[in-house]
């Protein structure tokens, strides 16, 4: 039957802001959060005035690279507060914590970088945009001073500057696979118009391939563009008959973005209860697991187990909820503490041991090329919430 007018609108609504991909990574030792004392608000050490003091050589300067002023100052202050919580818990005396405003810019981050390493920093945490890591990685490199990010842009990954976000091209690869393991193996792509798009596409043919999959056709499309329904009905093939040429669907999107194309998806017939919708940890959102659409669909996500607890004792503390990307400050913050104790030193062979390291959101490592490695579990959206359904492993050697 010839459809016209597909719906674009939700319960939900399509306009709805988006759930941003959120970035993570240490927890030293199995149960850290019993420890209810409070932390003093800033308690962060800033840049000496004096650079390059004499305590400089005997204490652990660390640099923490975030967005302070500006639209993002919220996002950035929670980070601090973040990191502040992994001194508390496992910096050594000597361990100075010193917060450096980027302004979330290209510019500032270069600023921010000599700023840090004119005071004697040894590592720099941060900063968390892409523009930002780009212009302190500049500084940092040319003074051998590990940088240790929290973006999840793999394209600023490189030898010394570690990207350790939540990396979407790795949350997909895990999806996949166990796609495959329930026996889907011919994968399609709906991908935006845009950046972050085209790189999610340079990755999918070795991803897919990877795991005994066959990678089909890719489309793009610009959201909330006048041709959006006509893409999706071109890509689903509509009154072609039953079998669409793929079994499983990848769907990077998120928030009122995705609410919309999984809309019209259905519309024209590609229905998630045949089709295994694939996601990123952007689909981690209670507005959109009561979508009739998505139900059935699944996405890759750091073990929950202790996000909750850290997130009560930020509360506890701070007086507020941390936003979900704080947890990568705190083990950023915990593992470069970690690494300064007991006199030991800050260096490459370190911060990339290949037996990594517990997160707040399960295993990581580092890696040399300036990438991180996770160790995800597997969430199927349903009403209720996301249910777990395929457990993160405990250690490398189930993942990679």
């Amino acid at each position: 039957m010839q459809r016209d007018g597909a719906p674009v609108e939700t319960a939900n609504g399509p306009n709805a802001d988006a759930t941003r991909a959120p970035d993570q990574g240490l927890i030293p030792d199995a149960n850290p959060w019993t420890n209810d004392a409070a932390l003093p608000e800033g308690v962060g050490e800033e840049i000496p005035t004096l650079f390059n003091d004499a305590a400089a050589s005997s204490e652990k300067r660390v640099a923490l690279l975030l967005p302070l002023s500006g639209q993002n100052a919220a996002l950035g202050r929670a980070m601090r507060h973040a990191a502040e919580l992994a001194m508390f818990d496992i910096a050594a005396d000597d361990f100075i914590l010193m917060p450096v405003d980027t302004e979330g810019t290209y510019q500032g981050g270069q600023n921010a970088a000599r700023k840090a390493i004119d005071a004697g920093a040894k590592m720099i945490l941060g900063p968390l945009f892409s523009e930002s890591v780009s212009g302190a990685s500049e500084i940092a490199k040319a003074a051998n001073v590990p940088v240790v990010s929290f973006s999840n842009n793999r394209r600023v990954a490189e030898n010394g500057v570690w990207v350790n976000g939540l990396i979407p091209e790795d949350q997909i690869a895990r999806a996949v696979g166990y796609a495959t393991s329930q026996g889907k193996y011919r994968f399609a792509a709906l991908l935006p118009q845009n950046d972050y798009g085209r790189q999610i596409s340079a990755s999918l043919d070795s991803i897919v391939s990877r795991v005994g999959g066959t990678m089909g056709r890719v489309a793009f499309y610009q959201p909330g563009s006048e041709n959006l329904q006509q893409t999706i009905k071109s890509f689903a093939r509509y009154n072609s008959g039953p079998d669409s040429g793929f079994d499983a669907l990848i769907l990077p999107t998120t928030g009122g973005d995705l609410r919309q194309v999984s809309a019209m998806l259905a519309y024209y017939d590609v229905d998630s209860s045949v089709v295994q919708f694939i996601g990123t940890f952007g689909w981690n959102d209670p507005a959109l697991f009561s979508e009739p659409a998505l139900k059935g669909g699944i996405y890759a996500a750091p073990n929950p187990g202790n996000w909750e607890s850290f997130a009560n004792r930020f509360e506890r503390t701070f007086g507020s909820q941390p936003p979900r990307i704080a947890s990568i400050a705190y083990d950023s913050a915990a593992l470069a503490a970690l690494l300064s104790r007991d006199g030991k030193e800050i260096s490459e062979a370190a911060l990339t041991n290949s037996t990594g390291f517990v997160g707040v959101d399960g295993v990581f490592r580092l890696t040399q090329d300036g990438r991180s490695e996770r160790g995800y579990a597997i969430m199927k959206v349903a009403p209720g919430g996301a249910k777990e359904v395929a457990p993160a492993p405990e250690s490398f050697d189930q993942v990679f």
